[in-house]
C-alpha cells in the first residue's frame, strides 16, 4: 500500500514492523504474493539487477487497494483474533495514516459489548454452576477486558 516493493522488502518489513503480532516466513510470504498475483490483488514486474537475479516487484492493483479498504475497516468477528488480526488492523490504519482507527475501535468495542451479551443470555440460561458457568465467566471477563483496553488502545494518537 505504501508503493511498489519485492518480496523480501515486504517480508523485511514484516519482521521489522510487525514481528510481535504477525510471523511470517520468507516462502510463506512469497507464497501469499502469488496467490495476491493470481487473484488479482498485485501485479508484479521483473526488475533486472546488475550481477544478480532478476526479481519481482509488487504493486497492489486497484482490486486490492478496494479489498484493503474492505477488511482494514471491519471489526473482527471473533475475540481469539483481536491478538492478531485487529492489532494488524490497527498497526495499518495508523501507519499509512488514512483515517479511521477511531471508527475501527468503535466498531470492535461494539462487537465485544454485543458478544458479552449474549455470554450473559446464556449465563443466565443456566441451571447452577459448574464448568460450563466457569468458561463463560472467563469469556465474559476476557470481553469485559479487551472492551476496557479498546477504550484505551488509541488514547494519545
Amino acid at each position: 500500500m505504501r508503493g511498489p516493493a519485492h518480496g523480501y522488502e515486504l517480508h523485511q518489513r514484516c519482521e521489522h514492523e510487525l514481528g510481535t503480532v504477525w510471523r511470517i516466513g520468507l516462502s510463506r510470504m512469497y507464497a501469499l504474493l502469488k496467490d495476491l498475483e493470481v487473484g488479482g490483488l498485485v501485479e508484479s514486474e521483473v526488475e533486472p539487477q546488475e550481477n544478480r537475479p532478476a526479481r519481482k516487484v509488487y504493486n497492489v492493483t486497484p482490486a486490492g487497494r478496494a479489498a484493503f479498504e474492505r477488511w482494514v475497516h471491519r471489526p473482527v468477528a471473533n475475540t481469539r483474533d483481536i491478538r492478531v488480526l485487529f492489532l494488524a488492523k490497527l498497526y495499518f490504519l495508523r501507519r499509512l495514516e488514512t483515517g479511521g482507527v477511531d471508527a475501527l475501535v468503535e466498531a470492535q468495542k461494539a462487537v465485544c459489548r454485543a458478544k458479552a451479551e449474549e455470554v450473559v443470555r446464556e449465563m443466565e440460561d443456566l441451571d447452577g454452576g459448574g464448568f460450563e458457568r466457569l468458561v463463560l465467566d472467563f469469556r465474559l471477563h476476557q470481553l469485559r477486558a479487551i472492551a476496557e483496553w479498546l477504550g484505551e488502545c488509541c488514547e494519545g494518537t
